[in-house]
């Protein structure tokens, strides 16, 4: 039993037609990224899916979604540098990352970010001491 909705291998398949005089035709989106986010308290590891044109604080939103941790409590850590909220994820120092999945699959080591939960971190470290004379104390 055949279906009606099938072609037939005989039925040659309509040429595409020219783009008219005025139009052009968009490049596809840039594929996602896809970064590891891991908790340096406990190891926890999710994935995450973004656009590299997003910004920081859009990654950091996809995370607290999958963490629980809300975005305000959230330091992102990349080769030992923060991700600003404002900054662009190919304008970051992911900008390796983005260069190795054009040329290929980066390693998962290349693509975790690590998160810092600010409640996890002690006080002292948090809110550094203030000296009499209103300066920070050095340790």
């Amino acid at each position: 039993m055949t279906s009606k909705f099938c072609l037939r291998p005989s039925t040659p398949l309509p040429a595409p037609q020219p783009i008219p005089d005025g139009y052009y035709v968009a490049p596809p989106p840039a594929r996602p990224l896809l970064l590891f986010i891991t908790n340096v308290k406990n190891a926890r590891t999710v994935w995450v899916e973004i656009s590299i044109n997003d910004n920081v604080h859009m990654l950091k939103r996809y995370t607290a979604r999958k963490m629980l941790i809300p975005v305000e409590d959230m330091i992102l850590v990349y080769q030992g540098e923060e991700l600003k909220n404002d900054t662009q994820i190919k304008q970051s120092k992911l900008d390796f990352v983005i260069q190795k999945a054009a040329e290929g699959e980066p390693s998962a080591e290349d693509c975790t970010i690590h998160l810092i939960d600010i409640k996890d971190t002690p006080a002292e470290i948090r809110e550094p001491k203030q000296t009499m004379d209103g300066t920070q104390a050095s340790f």
